[in-house]
C-alpha cells in the first residue's frame, strides 16, 4: 500500500545521490534549483492529500505551505556548505541580516511600502467599481505579529533566491533577464499549491504573473541597496503581510487579482525603464 512517507524516504534517496555528483559542490543555480524542487515534493504531496481529505484536513495546508518555504534556505545552505563549508554557510546565513548594506534609508520607504500601497489602489479600482469589499483575513492590530511571522518565511526564501541563485545568474544574463527568469521559476514553484488555493483559472494566472513582476521589483530593491538580502526579506514579508491585513482583492471576484496583477506589472515596467534592464539599479535620471 502507498505511504506519503515513501515518496518523502524516496526522496531524500533522490537527493543523496545528486549530492555526490560533482557539480553539486560548486555554486549552481541549476543545482539550487533542482534542490529545490526535490525539497519541496513532499509537501506538495501532502498538501494535495489533505485538501483531498486522504490525509488530515485541508486546514492543514498553512503548515505544509509553511515548511515549504524553508526549502530555498535548505538548498543553499547544503551547497554551500559543499563549497565552502560552514564558515560559508555562517556568511549565507548572515545575509539574513545584511542591513547595513542598505546606504541609502531612503529606500526603506519602497521596500516596506511599495506592495502595501499597490493593494491599496488595486482595492480602490475594486470599491470605486461597485464591489463590495470582504473583511480581512487579519486584524491590523496583529501587524507586529504577522510581520515576523511573514519575516521568517521569507527568510526562508529570499536567502536562497537572491542570496545564492540570483547574483550568478544576473552576472551571466543582467538584471532583467536574471529576474524574469528566476520569476517564472518561483511562479511553477508556487503552482502545486495555487491549484487547490485558487482553483478559478484567472486568479491562478494572475497571481503566477504577479510573481513574475514581483521579481523583478525584488531584484530592482536589491540591486539598489548595496545587495541587501535583508531587504527583500522585508519587501517580501510586507507584500504577504498586506495580503492578510487588508481585504483580500481576489475574494472581490477574479478581476480583483487582474487589477493587483496588472498594478504589479506596471510598477515592474516602471522601474526598468527608470533603471534600466542590464542592472535595474542605475536611475536614468540622477544628477
Amino acid at each position: 500500500m502507498w505511504h506519503p512517507w515513501t515518496s518523502i524516504h524516496a526522496t531524500m534517496q533522490n537527493v543523496q545521490s545528486l549530492m555526490n555528483d560533482d557539480a553539486f559542490t560548486k555554486e549552481s543555480p541549476v543545482a539550487f534549483f533542482v534542490l529545490t524542487f526535490l525539497f519541496a515534493l513532499p509537501f506538495y504531496i501532502l498538501n494535495a492529500l489533505a485538501y483531498s481529505n486522504v490525509l488530515f484536513e485541508p486546514e492543514m495546508g498553512v503548515l505544509y505551505v509553511s515548511l515549504f518555504t524553508l526549502t530555498p534556505i535548505a538548498s543553499a545552505s547544503i551547497l554551500t556548505f559543499r563549497s565552502s563549508g560552514w564558515e560559508g554557510v555562517k556568511r549565507l546565513l548572515g545575509r539574513i541580516f545584511d542591513l547595513k548594506r542598505i546606504a541609502k534609508k531612503k529606500w526603506y520607504a519602497a521596500i516596506l511600502l511599495l506592495m502595501p500601497l499597490i493593494f491599496m489602489l488595486s482595492l480602490g479600482v475594486m470599491v470605486m467599481s461597485g464591489a463590495p469589499v470582504p473583511a480581512a483575513l487579519t486584524p491590523v492590530a496583529a501587524l507586529p505579529a504577522v510581520l515576523l511571522f511573514f519575516f521568517i518565511l521569507a527568510a526562508g526564501e529570499e536567502v536562497g533566491w537572491m542570496g545564492y541563485a540570483f547574483e550568478p545568474m544576473q552576472a551571466r544574463g543582467g538584471a532583467l533577464k536574471a529576474s524574469l527568469v528566476l520569476g517564472v521559476i518561483w511562479a511553477v514553484w508556487h503552482v502545486p499549491f495555487f491549484i487547490f488555493m485558487m482553483p478559478d483559472p484567472v486568479i491562478l494566472l494572475a497571481q503566477l504573473f504577479t510573481l513574475v513582476g514581483a521579481r523583478v521589483l525584488l531584484a530592482w530593491i536589491f540591486n539598489n541597496t548595496g545587495k541587501s538580502v535583508f531587504a527583500t526579506i522585508v519587501f517580501h514579508a510586507a507584500d504577504n503581510a498586506a495580503l492578510v491585513t487588508m481585504p483580500e482583492i481576489q475574494a472581490i471576484s477574479p478581476w480583483g487579482a487582474v487589477v493587483h496583477c496588472g498594478f504589479v506589472l506596471v510598477a515592474a515596467s516602471v522601474v526598468t525603464l527608470l533603471w534600466g534592464p542590464r542592472t535595474l539599479g542605475r536611475f536614468r535620471f540622477a544628477s
